[in-house]
């Protein structure tokens, strides 16, 4: 049967059927005034008739060849979705060079290396992705703006008119060495996929240009349709991702025509049925990527729209399309898991075994391809090309190849083929190919990652989701994970759930036992949502689904901590914010700093009622932000809010065998007028309630550090030693945000603005965002007002750092005798930190020194550049303990 396929293979002489972006030309000249784009991509649904098309086409074609682009040169393509990016397509073809889109969503260190393995010097890019580029990249805009046009006739050297053989484009897909494989496609090969592709279906169809640019399947998207005078409707990012949206633009825009990935098509199926609103207008609908599965949604989509034909499309990226089925018009006839369908014009298919032997009919084996559509190679990767690329020894023509799918396929007597899985453990994931090692290679380049491993897990009707499963050596909260990853791996090879194991289960052979991962269960994030609208729930379920929308994942226990799984100061806002609302009373942040689990957290609301808002409580209040030694304390004071929050970063992220404890404000706010020395005083009297002698240990970072150094100047008055005072961003004479003297900063009128509206009943959550958005506002306080905070735990912040601010400003330090280090946010600028070293020098008559910190007055302490601070400031406190204390000699 495989058999017959390979010898009615035509022969490369009976090729020669036209381009597919002459056919498109062809059309301009036909009918020049019809749409050939509508682009939603950016909001606008602006259409480009087929003239114009060709002509914007042609003038960068002519652009292209005048940077000396031509045959066989790679062209690089970094272009958000827009009628852009089908313009730079069909130029790069219309000059003859080499197509090579380039994914934006991925990091920037990829993409130059792709870049890079290509060989690419000239570049298609708008100005913002142009700035991505690496170094000696030529970018020519796509609408010419900005580029100097050195007219359309070719440079020297590249008016060789291109062969069928040469390449058209190079597509990169993930690979199984952690390295991205450049698929070479020739003009051969994308030219038989799209005459078959014109044949198989009705002409014209409007079609929803919905796939990445990196997937291959857009060429049969974007080239079938109007080479055929089709209308090509360019999605937005937004509409790829929201089914919702996808369904309202496939009924407002008339579509007929879609290229879906399983999933989508899934997700589609769903919303139209939950909303009773079906895609009347489509004819055609073609998926491809993954193992499509006829669900009961599918199903009765189809059902409901009689006119619609469902295509099963198969083919790895190496042969492009390969098999196809068309789903018979009966939908009670469909089976749950169709097959893959027969063999395409142009290809065939061989099952064979591991000695390259035929299996026979109905045994499964691995599925070999021949045929003009294999692309060429690897791109310079000719080992890698050699492995998958192999000698045909059925071929009746020597130098014949098979490419090696890796797939596993049974063969039945009608010709079609079963897809039984994958040989070497490949994923697809929303249509892209994912090797799991380039996966598990960015997992385990965490370096809390002993052991990972990744596979595809079914989460909801129907849909998969790439799940990692990860040893790790303690825990590490899944948004740790993601945003590690997210650094290395395009979006889509993203584990979009991590779960943890105590070890990795093996195989009596050693392998990672992929059917035991596969029982793991996962966290039931869907029923975790479900159960905050339920009445009469719990302080422990209330809690738990809060963080589950705030964290964005249900992957911790009520024994975990709510900073480990995830959360940071900004999100235990957000969370305070919606316990206050959901108890009706108002939440303390500080009460996260000491009860940070689910348990922890329920046993102290639940034990608030609403007399307890009534009880005073000190002003000063002492707080464990990290366990350690009893004997060797580090004291953190609080900035102008008087909450600790901040310091939850630093304090996780030192590794001194210190124990960090907080000083912060708590109860009624300052009595407005307070000096700075004043309200220093009730925090040392605190401190020496908890440590009668020093010698003491005392930092603080903006407002902190100034309340931090009044401090010290107030226990070595006393007699005590402070051997160590760090002052992080802080200095009591010159505003380190504004650099200007600390009485002349605008901080305290924003504040007063803030008070006064907070009980004014007309402002709202909005007008208190809107107010609080300004950059004045930010430098302070870090972030705007979230909607849904308590006005009485607002009023109690807001107070307290209108006190403080009010306190600095009138604050006139005395001369310090002690040992002082200061840490700068490199983002002050040079001038600015020589500034702020020249007051402190003045101040401080004892041992002095200076560090450079990266970041911002907030980023020094927040988790992009903390680690640094810490380990700056791990690095002084274990030179204090190797000196010990001047004072006492220990």
């Amino acid at each position: 049967m495989s058999d017959t396929k390979t010898e009615a293979l035509p022969t490369p002489a009976e090729t020669t059927e036209l381009f597919p972006y002459d056919l498109i030309r062809a059309c301009a000249r036909s009918d020049g005034g019809r749409d050939a784009l509508v682009d939603l991509a950016d909001g606008s649904g602006t259409s480009l008739s087929y003239t114009a098309l060709i002509d914007r086409v042609d003038a960068l074609a002519g652009r292209l060849r005048a940077h000396g682009a031509g045959p066989q040169s790679p062209v690089a393509v970094l272009l958000d979705r827009s009628t852009d990016t089908i313009v730079a397509m069909l130029a790069v073809q219309a000059a003859g060079c080499v197509y090579c889109p380039l994914d934006v969503s991925a990091p920037d260190a990829r993409i130059a290396a792709i870049v890079d393995r290509l060989g690419a010097r000239i570049a298609i890019a708008d100005e913002p992705n142009a700035a991505r580029l690496p170094a000696g990249t030529e970018a020519v805009r796509p609408d010419a703006l900005g580029v100097v046009d050195h007219g359309s006739a070719p440079a020297a050297g590249a008016a060789r008119p291109p062969s069928p053989d040469d390449l058209a484009y190079v597509l990169f897909t993930s690979g199984s060495t952690g390295v991205p494989k450049g698929v070479a496609m020739t003009r051969r090969g994308l030219s038989r996929l799209i005459h078959w592709q014109i044949a198989s279906g009705e002409p014209g169809l409007r079609t929803l240009q919905f796939t990445a640019t990196s997937f291959d399947v857009t060429f049969q998207e974007v080239l079938s349709t109007l080479a055929t005078g089709g209308c090509l409707v360019v999605a937005s990012e937004d509409v790829r991702r929201d089914p919702t949206a996808l369904l309202d633009t496939i009924v407002a825009r008339r579509i007929q025509r879609l290229f879906l990935p399983y999933v989508a098509l899934q997700l589609l199926a769903v919303t139209a049925g939950r909303r009773a609103v079906m895609p009347h207008t489509l004819k055609h609908v073609v998926t491809a990527g993954e193992r499509l599965i006829v669900t009961p949604a599918i199903r009765e989509l189809f059902t409901a729209v009689p006119g619609c034909r469902l295509d099963n499309h198969y083919g790895p990226t190496e042969a492009h399309l390969v098999t196809s089925l068309t789903l018979p018009a009966d939908r009670e006839q469909w089976p749950s898991v169709p097959s893959i369908g027969a063999p395409v014009d142009g290809v065939g298919c061989r099952v064979l075994d591991d000695r390259l032997e035929a299996v026979p009919e109905g045994e499964i084996g691995e599925l070999y391809v021949a045929g003009s559509g294999l692309a060429r190679e690897y791109l310079n990767d000719p080992a890698r090309t050699a492995e998958r690329f192999v000698a045909d020894p059925f071929a009746g023509r020597p130098g014949e190849r098979l490419y090696r799918t890796g797939d596993l396929v049974r063969a039945s007597a009608d010709g079609t083929y079963e897809f039984i899985g994958r040989a070497d453990g490949q994923l697809k994931v929303r249509g892209f190919r994912v090797e799991p090692a380039e996966v598990e290679n960015a997992l385990l380049s965490h370096p809390r990652v002993d052991a990972a491993a990744v596979g595809l897990r079914e989460v909801s009707d129907g849909v998969s989701v790439l799940v990692a499963y990860l040893q790790t050596d303690g825990p590490v909260s899944q948004r740790e994970i993601t945003d590690h990853v997210r650094g290395l791996l395009p979006a889509y090879m993203v584990p979009s759930r991590c779960v943890g194991v105590a070890a990795m289960p093996r195989t009596s052979t050693g392998k990672i036992d992929a059917r035991a991962l596969a029982e793991v269960e996962l966290p039931d994030a869907q029923a975790a949502e479900t159960a905050r609208d339920e009445p009469g729930r719990s302080p422990a379920e209330i809690i738990t689904a809060i963080w589950t929308r705030v964290l964005g994942h249900d992957d911790f226990a009520d024994d975990d901590d709510f900073f480990d799984v995830g959360g940071d100061s900004l999100l235990a806002t957000w969370v305070v914010a919606e316990l206050g609302q959901a108890l009706g009373r108002p939440v303390e942040l500080s009460v996260l700093l000491e009860y940070s689990t689910v348990e922890e957290l329920a046993d102290a609301l639940g034990s608030v009622g609403p007399a307890a808002a009534d009880q005073p409580s000190r002003s000063s209040q002492i707080v464990t932000l990290r366990p350690g030694p009893s004997g060797r304390s580090v004291y953190l004071v609080h900035p102008l809010g008087g909450e600790l929050i901040c310091y939850r970063d630093l304090s996780r992220a030192s590794r001194a065998p210190v124990r960090y404890l907080g000083i912060g404000w708590a109860g009624e706010p300052p009595r407005f007028g307070s000096t700075l020395a004043e309200i220093a005083r009730i925090h040392v009297e605190q401190l020496r309630t908890i440590q009668p002698d020093g010698p003491y240990l005392l930092a603080g970072w903006s407002f902190g550090g100034v309340l931090a150094y009044e401090m010290a100047q107030q226990l070595v008055g006393a007699g005590q030693a402070v051997d160590f005072l760090g002052l992080l961003d802080a200095n009591p004479v010159i505003d380190p945000i504004t650099g200007l003297p600390m009485a002349k900063t605008p901080f305290l009128g924003v504040l007063d603005e803030v008070v006064a509206r907070l009980d004014d009943p007309a402002v709202t959550d909005a007008d208190l965002a809107a107010l609080t958005s300004g950059e004045t506002w930010l430098q302070l306080m870090g972030a705007p007002i979230r909607a849904g905070a308590s006005s009485t735990y607002l009023r109690h912040v807001l107070e307290t750092a209108r006190t403080c601010m009010s306190a600095a400003m009138r604050y006139s330090p005395e001369p310090y005798t002690g040992p002082v280090s200061v840490y700068q946010a490199s983002a002050s600028g040079t001038d600015r930190r020589a500034l702020l070293a020249a007051e402190m020098r003045q101040l401080c008559t004892g041992p002095f020194t200076v560090t450079e910190v990266p970041g911002d007055h907030w980023g020094v302490i927040r988790a992009d550049h903390v680690t640094q601070t810490a380990t700056e400031l791990d690095a002084a406190l274990e030179r204090v303990g190797a000196s010990g204390s001047a004072t006492h000699g220990s």
